[in-house]
């Protein structure tokens, strides 16, 4: 009795000292609030964090948005905004968020009422959390952290070529944002994060980064729309020009050419069999579509936007990945119907519900009674003319 009456002091000044520590290590401010890390000095590989600095682009700093909230749990979002990884489609026709125009008031206005930012419904499964938005403004799924510089024409005085320096920085400006949480959070009991589009493949690979700074957080990953089908040279040449950042104790050779999202969502949720992994697309996504069509024709931009004729192929390989993925004891789906793209910032994230279950209910699953949380897909998918 002795002994189990030590054991248990020492359990209690254990668990008090951890109290404390994760007491001192700060907290989030009530409003929403605009963080520029640059002011703290940031770097990464010797890179501070940045926006890609495109030609004719106006000056911008990378900053982000957080929020305490009422519970210490947190919600970390990537956002979107397209890619770019070839002088076509990051300097002449460019195909993706160049630089940051949101600010506190315009973020506040556009997008802290909806999706699960509207913490005013009370179906939310977010509803107290606290809140970090990452915005995105590099062209490289916040994989990058790389300065390339590409083709951008010829000199017309001396017949020589111009180059333009894109600063693939997405990586580095996340970096600068885990930094941040690791000296201002109070150690969040549940983490969730997400990001839609480009942001969805942010999420995915900062998730070991999160779980590692976070260990003794609940983590889990939700995809939306992010499902990769590539196509083209990409895989094989473009995505080099970033510099892909990856958890090298997960995939110790780095990025590998051959390597699917199917590869990199299953490797991961190996690693942390105790965290929930998820994506949600629609069947028909138009967005994730048109970047398969660009892959295939980059040095062509006249045909970029014939992307329904690759409809059906973007299709039968998106669920070829997800029936793959879906082999993870700890990976669900959802495919919804129709080609709408992203979910998590807009209304239909409560209204969805062509997965046989409501979308929030889902998410909410696999939050809370993930013995309840299934694989979801649309019976009648909205199938569109070019795949009937």
């Amino acid at each position: 009795m002795k002994h189990f009456k030590f054991l248990k002091i020492g359990i209690f000044i254990l668990s008090s000292l951890f109290i404390v520590s994760t007491a001192l290590a700060g907290s989030l401010p009530d409003e929403w609030t605009e963080i520029n890390p640059a002011a703290s000095g940031f770097t990464y590989n010797g890179l501070a964090p940045a926006c890609s600095n495109a030609p004719g682009t106006p000056d911008c700093e990378f900053t982000f948005f957080v929020k305490g909230g009422k519970r210490n749990n947190l919600v970390i979002f990537f956002d979107g905004g397209g890619a770019c990884w070839d002088s076509m489609n990051c300097i002449f026709a460019p195909t993706y968020t160049q630089y940051q125009n949101e600010e506190l008031s315009d973020f506040s206005d556009d997008m802290a009422g909806h999706g699960i930012f509207d913490q005013t419904r009370k179906e939310n499964p977010f509803k107290d959390w606290g809140f970090v938005y990452i915005p995105y403004c590099t062209g490289d799924l916040f994989w990058g952290a790389n300065d390339q510089p590409y083709f951008a024409g010829i000199n017309p005085q001396n017949g020589q070529p111009i180059y333009a320096t894109i600063q693939h920085r997405g990586f580095v400006n996340f970096q600068s944002v885990l930094a941040y949480l690791e000296e201002n959070t109070n150690y969040p009991g549940k983490i969730f994060v997400t990001g839609s589009s480009a942001g969805s493949y942010g999420a995915t690979m900062a998730f070991p980064y999160i779980k590692e700074s976070f260990k003794w957080s609940n983590v889990h990953l939700l995809g939306d729309a992010g499902n990769g089908i590539l196509g083209g040279t990409f895989q094989t040449d473009g995505i080099y020009n970033w510099n892909v950042q990856m958890p090298d104790w997960i995939f110790p050779e780095g990025y590998d050419p051959t390597m699917t999202m199917a590869d990199v969502y299953t490797a991961i949720a190996a690693e942390y069999p105790w965290s929930r992994f998820a994506q949600y697309t629609t069947a028909y996504d138009w967005n994730q579509t048109f970047f398969y069509n660009v892959m295939l024709y980059i040095d062509n931009p006249g045909v970029w936007g014939l992307w329904p004729l690759v409809w059906c192929d973007w299709h039968d390989q998106m669920l070829d990945l997800a029936y793959g993925t879906a082999a993870a004891p700890n990976y669900r789906y959802y495919i919804a119907a129709g080609d709408d793209h992203t979910i998590m910032g807009y209304s239909k994230f409560y209204t969805e519900e062509s997965g046989g279950v409501s979308y929030v209910e889902w998410v909410e699953s696999m939050i809370k009674t993930p013995n309840k949380w299934e694989n979801q897909e649309c019976e009648d998918c909205l199938v569109p003319l070019p795949c009937q």
